[in-house]
Formats: C-alpha cells, structure tokens, sequence
C-alpha cells in the first residue's frame, strides 16, 4: 500500500497505461479500507483528502467520459467515490458513485440485465463490485439482486463442471485473473447477501469455484501456493493478480464460515506465502500479467492457437508493481487481518 500513495493523483489512465483506470480504482478503494482495518488513521487521512485534490485537479471522471461512465472499466470508478462516502459521508462523493451504478442499469436486455455485460468473467467485479458498494452506501436491495441475478446468469455462460470459468463464450480459457475478478466478485456478494434462495445459488457457485481453484494451485516449483496464468496448463509461469484474489476469496470464505473443511485454510495460507515470496521491499507485486482484452473476442489469436487461444495469455510479459496486482495484495492481506465477520448467516 505505501508504493500506492505515490500514485493517487493519476488516475484513469492519466499516465498512458492502458486499464489502469479501474485497477487504480480498485487499489485506491483497497488502500482506504485496509488503513481503517489497521487503525492507519494518519494514512488515511491523507488518502482521503489525496481524493479531494483528485477530484480539484478536473481527473475525476475517465477521459472523455460522461458523468455516469461509458462501459464497465469506466464506471468502475463509482466503487471508490462510494467508499469515500461510507468513510466520510461526503454526500457528494455518495451522488458521484450512485451516477456510475444506476448508469449502469439505465440500459437493459430482456432478461433484465445490463447491456454493459460483455459476458466476461472480468465483468463479474467490475458490475457486482459496483452494485455492492451501491447497496452499502443506500441498503436499497435492488443493487443486490441486480449483481445477484448477473452472477447466476454468468454462471450458466461461462462456470464449467470442475467449477472453474472460461475467460469469455468465445475464449475457453481458464485465464487466472478472469477467474479472480469473479472470486472476488463472488466474495464482494457474499458478503452482504442475506439469506434466501439466491444466496444458496451465490453460494454454491463460489464453492464450486474454490473447489476447482484447490485442484490446480501449484504445490511444487519455485512458486508453491500460487496459481499458474492459465489455471489448467502447465506454463511455468506462476501469476500473482489471480493468486492475490483465490487468497482474498478463500481467507474470507474460511472467516466467514463458507468454507469449513482446513483444506481450504491451508490453500490461504499457502497462497499469501506464495505472496510475500513475490512482494518486495516497496511493496510491489512481481509476476504481475499486464492488462489484456481476450483472445477471440479481440481478433489477435487465430482458432487453433494451442488448442483455445492460451498461447495469447501466456505470451503475456510479466512485471513488478503493475496496478493489476495491487488492489488483490491489498485485498487479500485485509481479508487475513479483520476480525469481523459481515458475510456470516
């Protein structure tokens, strides 16, 4: 969190990085709620106010984008204004955020859902991360069941028979990352889920989820306790985003009483050593993947690439510090210190 404070004034993309937007979002949320864990009130303190000059240097909005966001990265801005508001009550940062989520439904299918849905398993943080910190900042229930019923349709898309997902329909791939934005999606849910029907079905896809992820997390090598880029392919090349958010989901999963069996306790366990192994001194993540579109979708990789287009994540190099990697250590090292349980029921 400290190699953060340095970077809270640049905002969406600011810096030419393209998709930083919402992992600067997301890290920027994560400082926030970490420093209230941990008692840092000096530190967020200066958070707080590095927003308020943020939002005095005219960067609130992404680029060339309309109060409310256009598409599912840009909105994803919204989650930071309303935890502003849920540390501060700062009505104005409230109404900032609420554009962005009810934005986000102003447009829907016939089914209800919102036509931001690409049907990405990334889309299952972005949109429910944003609905969730909607219901928080408003305890409206309609922000619940519209991530609900997104997550439940997801999970007939993309959610295979050993509980992992596919990156897209059209990409069959069990891309590491995509498959921590829905762990983490899954947990955001989880946590504020009461008891019914749906719940059960959240429920029961998150553990069908981290019951595949226990199948394939690496326990040999130089990496023991990570996850590999594609989860189910041997690439020898351990990746850290994913295995920052499979731990956040599991250490909550096993605080909140999802997960019973210590099995999945010593996946944590492993996978946050995994972590510290690859955090250095600054505080950065190595074996972090770059930011990156999907293999078909985007028209780069031809059809009989390996077999299903892992070669295009694969080829994907590596670095230490990129914002993909904060937001999940932050996450993922909070999840291993609170000492509450809002997801119990």
């Amino acid at each position: 969190m400290n190699d953060f404070l340095g970077q809270t004034q640049k905002g969406y993309g600011q810096d030419g990085k393209a998709g930083d937007g919402y992992a600067w979002a997301f890290a920027y949320f994560g400082s926030l709620q970490f420093t209230k864990t941990t008692g840092d009130t000096t530190t967020n303190a200066k958070l707080i106010s590095d927003y308020a000059k943020f939002l005095a240097s005219g960067m609130a909005l992404p680029p060339n984008a309309a109060p409310g966001g256009t598409g599912v990265d840009q909105r994803a801005f919204g989650c930071l204004a309303l935890e502003i508001y849920l540390q501060t009550q700062d009505m104005a940062a409230k109404t900032l955020g609420l554009s962005y989520a009810d934005k986000q439904w102003s447009e829907t299918n016939a089914d209800g859902s919102t036509k931001d849905a690409r049907w990405w398993a990334d889309d299952m943080f972005m949109i429910t991360a944003l609905q969730v910190f909607a219901y928080r900042a408003t305890n409206d229930p309609k922000y619940l069941d519209r991530s609900a019923k997104m997550m439940v349709t997801t999970f007939t898309k993309l959610q295979q028979p050993d509980g992992l997902f596919w990156h897209t329909e059209k990409t069959h791939v069990y891309w590491g990352r995509a498959n921590g934005w829905v762990a983490a999606g899954l947990t955001e849910l989880l946590l504020e889920l009461p008891k019914g029907d749906m719940r059960n079905s959240i429920m029961a896809g998150y553990q069908k989820q981290m019951d595949g992820l226990l199948k394939v997390q690496i326990t040999s090598g130089t990496d023991p306790g990570a996850w590999n880029q594609v989860l189910d392919y041997q690439t020898l090349k351990p990746e850290m985003s994913g295995t920052a958010m499979f731990t956040y989901a599991l250490a909550s999963g096993v605080k909140n009483g999802w997960l019973t069996d210590p099995k999945y306790a010593t996946a944590a366990r492993n996978g946050f050593l995994a972590l510290g192994k690859r955090t250095n001194g600054s505080g950065q993540l190595d074996q972090v993947c770059p930011g990156t579109g999907d293999a078909f979708n985007d028209g780069k990789v031809p059809t009989d690439d390996v077999p299903n287009g892992q070669k295009f994540y694969m080829d994907k190099v590596f670095t230490a510090g990129d914002r993909h990697g904060q937001a999940p250590l932050i996450w993922a090292s909070r999840a291993l210190l609170r000492t509450d349980c809002p997801g119990a029921r």
